[in-house]
Parts: structure tokens; C-alpha cells; sequence
């Protein structure tokens, strides 16, 4: 009578045993997998470096031909095509750059990969290289490099028509003696593979992730971030330590009169304004907004990219600050402001001859703040996640069909006169405890990430599995000391 209710008991103990088991193994697994399933997958992220790498410190890059009407270029210019000039132009005013050509001692501050085009400038034109600076022409046709005036005397060097004279117009005239064998240089620059690397560098800025909130007057963010009508005046703070990421189309960015920063871009926290001017098939008409909170100090720090433009006219506003970054498009300057940056652009026309009040349009100057910030951000184009939320279901204990054990069979004891049975001795089980494989063993203690995994997912998985094992383990155990209760 007492073996029989001991055994019941046994039973009972068992199924209990059994369910919490199951339930236990199984809510783990689920919620462990849940939990996996549920991880964001890592945004990529984009090294861009320094965008205007390559330029070989030139302010002013173009990969086809310029007009550089009015005023100045405080830096260096370099342009890939033809060159035509105005009335009165002043090229490296503040520095002639850094490049110098083989062969030389002076930096080249004005070079142009075509020629000159005479009949394209103004007939009473004067492009003055300033600072000392060097001229290099790549197709000197048309054109002759003047070392001597009209008495034979030794001059500064000049750059004029084949068939005209020393003070002859249009010219280009520099502030030093340059020999002539030094002016006609060509192949100091690739333009062609510069500015391939320059559009797919744009095209890299562009997938960038925005990081930004646009800020209402009163520092709250906008409820609506693309809602901008004109007249727009917005607030931003920046974050340091990270590329902070503004992406507009045209039209926002037109429609905002100004931008307020409540801290200033730097090394370590640059500002990049991406643009897209597709919706009006890659042409846009800007006028600039204020800036305010920022000028030249901050302008290395500042990059305005504009990856599928084909047409930019500044057409009015304030002065800009930061590199204009446009490979693919030809900018046309209107505006008497200033730029404040780097000028990186298929082609140029700064102030067009025709148009001002008194001839020329007046286009302002470009100042030489060339951009000095690296680049790195997150990729818009990392797949999304899709958050799976998993309600684990309550398994129902139930009886584990394992195959049986053949048990040894102990040696019943003779009960005495008490009727108390004598249980049966632990450390005699039919059935060892599993012992873990050494490669599971293996895989736990590698818990790192692989190429496309997210840290902790193998951790994870490798518990669940062991969690599974020892269930799993602790239930074939379970029945072989039930076999040997109920014989």
C-alpha cells in the first residue's frame, strides 16, 4: 500500500517536473528567438574622407571651362577647360595655393588644363595673378607667353594674344618673372578622373542618413520636417563627434530665408547640406539665406553637395558659407555676396560680361576657405527593420516519449518489522547525465559577431541551446529513476 503511493507521488512529481520543464525550454527558446528576430540590423556606415581631396588646394575646380567676370578669387583657381575673363579679374588675392609644378619654386595659382579664349573675355580684359603665383597654360595655342616689354626690357610675364603686344588686351599679367617654357605646361592635372571621383563622392554624400532636426524659433523641433513654406527661418544645434546631416530638395532649401546655429560646425562636428534637384529636373535658381551664428571661420566645415544638379544660378542673398560641391553642374554666379569655400563644379561663369548696371554682372568673391573636415556617416540604403513581436504561447505539458532505458535492476531490500520501504540509491542510475559536446562548448565561448551578424545573437542562440540540452537531459533522468520506482 505504501510502495503504491510513493510511486504516485513519484508520477505526480514527474509530470510536474515534465511541464515546468517544457514550459521553461520553450519560453526561453521563443523569447530568445523573438528577441533576435527583433534586433535592428546595423545601419552601414559610409567613409567619405575629405570630399575635395584631390584638388591640390585650389579654391576654385572645374572640370570644364570658366568665365570669371567679376570680382576675385582670394585663392587659387584651377580650371580643366578654356578660360575667359572680364573687365577686371583678380585670381589668389590672399594666397597663390600650395601646388607647385616640377621644376618650379612658386605655386602655380592660376591653372587651366585648355586655353585661353580671347574672343569668349572681355576686350579691355586684365586677369592679374596675385601673390607672386605662376600661370600654367595646357594649350598655348593663340596665345604667347611675353617675358620682355616693347624696349626688350625684362618684365613681370604676361599672357597675351600670338599677334599682340606686352600691353596688349585682353591679357593676363602676373606679379613675378615667369619664363615662358614654364607658362605652357600641360597634364599638371587629370580633371577627367578627379571629378569621375568627385561625382561618385557626391553620390556617397548622398546616402547619407539625416541626423538633423530642423528647430522651430523657440528651439522645438518642427512637428512637420519637410513642411517649409517660404520664408522659413530655422534653428539647428549640431552634434559633435558625428557628420551632422541635413538632406532638402531645392525648394525647401529655397523657401528658407534663414538658418540659425545654436552651436558652430567644426572639425569634429562638420555640417553637410545634401540637395536634390530632382523634381525640377536638376536645375535650381538659389537665393542664398542667411547664416547666422556662422562665417568664415566655420566655413572649412561646411559642405553644400548637390549630387544630381545640372544648373545652379545664385541668383541673390547673403553671403554663403561653405563649399559648393556640384560636380556634375554648371553655376552660374549673379550675387554681389561672397562665396566662403571651396568652388567644386563642371563648369563656372562668375558674373557674366553682360547684364550689370555698368556691363559685367557684379558676382561678389570667392574667398579661400578650402573645406578640412573628413566625412563619415550612416547609409540611407541599409535595409529597415521590420520589429516582429512574438507572444509565446503556453505549451501543454506533456508526456516525452524517449526510448526507455533498460534499467539494471537493483536488489530490492527485505523490509523489517517498520514498513518503511528503502528507496532506491541515487548513484546508481541506469541512465549518465548527457555531458556537452566540446563543439558546443566551443561555440559558446565564441560569442563575437561575424560579417553580417549582430553581437550577441550567437550568445543567444548558444543559451537557448543549452538550455534545450539540459531539459532535454533532466527529463530522460526523470524517467529512468521512474522506471526503476515502479519495478
Amino acid at each position: 500500500m505504501l510502495k503504491q503511493a510513493n510511486t504516485s507521488s513519484s508520477h505526480v512529481r514527474h509530470r510536474l517536473v515534465s511541464a515546468l520543464l517544457i514550459t521553461t525550454g520553450t519560453s526561453c527558446t521563443v523569447a530568445l528567438a523573438g528577441a533576435a528576430l527583433a534586433v535592428s540590423p546595423a545601419l552601414d556606415t559610409i567613409g567619405i574622407g575629405n570630399p575635395v581631396a584631390g584638388s591640390n588646394g585650389f579654391g576654385v575646380v572645374t572640370e570644364g571651362d570658366a568665365l570669371l567676370g567679376s570680382t576675385e578669387s582670394e585663392g587659387p583657381v584651377a580650371v580643366g577647360g578654356n578660360l575667359a575673363y572680364g573687365a577686371g579679374y583678380n585670381v589668389s588675392a590672399h594666397t597663390a595655393g600650395t601646388f607647385v609644378a616640377p621644376g618650379d619654386t612658386r605655386p602655380a595659382a592660376l591653372l587651366v588644363g585648355g586655353r585661353i579664349d580671347y574672343v569668349g573675355s572681355s576686350p579691355v580684359g586684365v586677369l592679374k595673378v596675385l601673390d607672386n603665383g605662376y600661370v600654367k597654360v595646357g594649350d598655348m595655342a593663340g596665345s604667347t607667353a611675353r617675358t620682355t616689354d616693347a624696349n626688350g626690357a625684362s618684365v613681370n610675364t604676361r599672357v597675351t594674344t600670338t599677334g599682340g603686344g606686352y600691353d596688349s588686351t585682353p591679357r593676363i599679367e602676373l606679379t613675378v618673372a615667369q619664363t615662358a617654357d614654364s607658362v605652357a605646361q600641360s597634364g599638371l592635372m587629370d580633371f577627367s578622373s578627379l571629378f569621375a571621383t568627385y561625382r561618385e563622392r557626391a553620390a556617397r554624400m548622398a546616402s547619407c542618413a539625416t541626423n538633423v532636426t530642423l528647430l522651430d524659433g523657440n528651439g522645438v523641433p518642427l512637428p512637420d520636417q519637410t513642411d517649409l513654406p517660404p520664408g522659413s527661418r530655422v534653428k539647428i544645434s549640431l552634434t559633435d563627434g558625428r557628420t551632422n546631416v541635413l538632406h532638402l530638395t531645392g525648394e525647401q532649401l529655397d523657401n528658407i530665408t534663414e538658418f540659425t546655429f545654436l552651436n558652430q560646425p567644426s572639425a569634429s562636428k562638420p555640417f553637410l547640406v545634401v540637395v536634390d534637384t530632382m523634381g525640377t529636373g536638376g536645375e535650381f535658381t538659389w537665393n542664398t539665406p542667411n547664416l547666422a551664428g556662422v562665417s568664415g571661420p566655420q566655413a572649412p566645415y561646411m559642405l553644400w553637395d548637390f549630387p544630381d544638379a545640372t544648373d545652379i544660378t545664385i541668383a541673390s542673398g547673403d553671403s554663403l558659407e561653405g563649399t559648393i560641391y556640384a560636380p556634375s553642374a554648371h553655376l552660374t554666379d549673379l550675387d554681389p555676396s561672397n562665396i566662403e569655400g571651396d568652388v567644386i563644379v563642371k563648369s563656372l561663369t562668375a558674373g557674366p560680361l553682360s547684364g550689370g548696371s555698368s556691363g559685367a554682372v557684379n558676382a561678389g568673391e570667392i574667398h579661400y576657405f578650402p573645406f578640412a573636415a573628413d566625412l563619415r556617416c550612416e547609409d540611407t540604403t541599409s535595409p529597415e527593420p521590420t520589429p516582429i513581436t512574438t507572444t509565446p504561447k503556453e505549451p501543454t505539458p506533456s508526456e516525452p516519449t524517449p526510448t526507455e532505458p533498460t534499467p539494471t535492476e537493483p536488489t530490492p531490500t527485505e523490509p523489517t518489522s517498520t514498513p518503511t520501504p528503502t528507496p532506491t540509491p541515487s548513484g546508481t542510475s541506469a541512465q549518465p547525465t548527457p555531458e556537452p559536446s566540446p563543439s558546443r562548448s566551443g561555440a559558446l565561448a565564441e560569442t563575437g559577431a561575424g560579417p553580417g551578424t549582430r553581437p550577441g545573437l550567437a550568445a543567444l542562440a548558444a543559451v537557448a541551446a543549452t538550455l534545450t540540452a539540459a531539459g532535454t537531459a533532466l527529463l530522460v533522468r526523470a524517467h529512468g529513476r521512474r522506471g526503476r520506482h515502479e519495478s
